[in-house]
């Protein structure tokens, strides 16, 4: 898999040199703990226990509460048994961290899922976010490598972007959904007022929006009004939003309120 980097420069990989890898519109600190661990030019790179609180969930004094000396080696030994070597890495900026290499996190929070013990609901659902984004990540990449025999820092950019829109459109929808419900909405209601949405912005169904942006391959540009499919999203996403704040008792009112207002920030104007 090829990579390109900022400015179309390779920096030279070490043991220890921190990558920024973003997660969710934020970026934790990944470590490499081999420049040729999958091979020439391919790092192995992991991250600590603090960045996998963060993201994965786990709270750190848990994840040390694990750490067991083995014989010539230190591990995580999980509730289930299963256990994951921790390398003691210098890095570049001075500290010295506990590393366990990235597929090795993403084993644990399997694990965590399919022997929960006590884990809690709260952290299971964290955990299946982290699994879930990485995963995404993982197959685009694959899948762009097969497009275009390439996977560059632009892709990767692209389709975070994506997986963004999709993060920050969630808990909106569930505020858009109560208020929709509080007003009396129910069966295909929901489906009727998200095409209000939609038609306003696009001039088509929900369906049929959906269809054109997978239809049109290899143009990331749908439309009169020329809008990917990310800031799509993020369009509908914003609307929805509005509909919620602008509503005072009128649900029709509120939409095309909303709509009108959308289409000013993401389409130049009504």
């Amino acid at each position: 898999m090829s990579t390109e980097a900022p400015d179309n420069e390779n920096p030279e990989l070490i043991s220890g040199s921190i990558l920024k890898l973003p997660y969710e519109g934020r970026e934790f600190d990944v470590i490499v703990i081999d420049p040729n661990g999958l091979g020439e030019g391919q790092p192995s790179v992991g991250f600590g226990y603090r960045m996998a609180e963060r993201y994965a969930g786990v709270p750190e004094s848990t994840i040390r509460s694990w750490v067991r000396e083995k014989p010539g080696i230190t591990v995580l030994e999980l509730p289930s048994g299963k256990a994951f070597r921790v390398r003691e890495i210098p890095a570049i900026d001075g500290n010295t961290y506990n590393v366990v290499e990235a597929s090795d996190w993403f084993a644990i929070a399997v694990d965590l899922l399919v022997n929960p013990g006590k884990t809690s609901k709260s952290l299971r659902a964290k955990l299946g976010d982290f699994i879930g984004w990485f995963a995404v990540k993982g197959f685009y990449a694959e899948a762009y490598v097969a497009f275009k025999g390439v996977y560059t820092a632009k892709d990767s950019r692209a389709t975070t972007q994506w997986l963004e829109s999709r993060q920050l459109g969630i808990p909106v929808r569930n505020f858009y959904t109560d208020l929709l419900q509080s007003q009396g909405c129910e069966g295909y209601d929901y489906a009727d007022w998200t095409n209000c949405v939609y038609q306003g912005l696009f001039g088509m169904k929900k369906s049929e929006m959906v269809e054109v942006w997978e239809l049109v391959a290899g143009n990331p540009n749908i439309g009169r009004n020329y809008i990917p499919k990310a800031e799509g999203l993020d369009a509908v996403r914003y609307c929805e939003d509005m509909v919620v704040r602008v509503f005072v008792d009128d649900l029709e009112e509120a939409h095309h309120t909303a709509i009108n207002l959308t289409r000013r920030k993401f389409l130049g104007g009504v």
